[in-house]
């Protein structure tokens, strides 16, 4: 390969990378709420714990905590924690108010999504802490842990 190729392949390269960067700036800015660098270079506050499977079935008992199931509306439907509450990452305003208004003060939270691959769950996480709940907890291992420790589900 002649020296010009690579180069220009280098150039391409270099100015893809420079158009993405820019268009990640931009829709970040364009949101009503954008992300800051500490979001990012930290992304879950420490006052946000993680539960797996083995810790949370060992401890536990019906009524000891309140699931927040942070799923669409339809996978909800399909099959949850039993008792969970449905709050998706997309709520707002006084959809969103509605529901954590429904949410029990006095038991821990466990926040959860699909499993280890799902962010969501955080992302919903985050909202309840901003809405003064002390004791959030992320179910890393969400739904697909709980289906993989033979719990039960509940469907709508």
């Amino acid at each position: 390969m002649k020296f010009g190729k690579v180069a220009a392949f280098l150039v391409k390269v270099i100015l893809i990378c420079v158009i993405s960067g820019g268009l990640a700036v931009a829709f970040n800015t364009a949101r009503s709420k954008p992300y800051t660098f500490a979001e990012l270079s930290h992304p879950q506050p420490p006052e946000i714990g993680e539960i797996g499977s083995a810790d949370l079935l060992q401890d536990f008992t019906v009524g000891k905590y309140f699931f927040v199931d942070a799923r669409s509306d339809m996978e909800f439907a399909m099959g949850h924690i039993p008792g969970a509450l449905n709050i998706t990452t997309s709520m707002e305003g006084d959809e969103f108010a509605a529901q954590v208004a429904q949410i029990d003060r006095n038991l821990p939270v466990i926040v959860y999504c699909d499993g280890l691959s799902c962010g969501k769950s955080l992302i919903v996480a985050k909202k309840l802490v901003e809405q003064g709940f002390k004791d959030v907890t992320v179910y890393t291992e969400g739904i697909d842990g709980w289906i993989g420790a033979g719990m039960d589900l509940e469907a709508n």
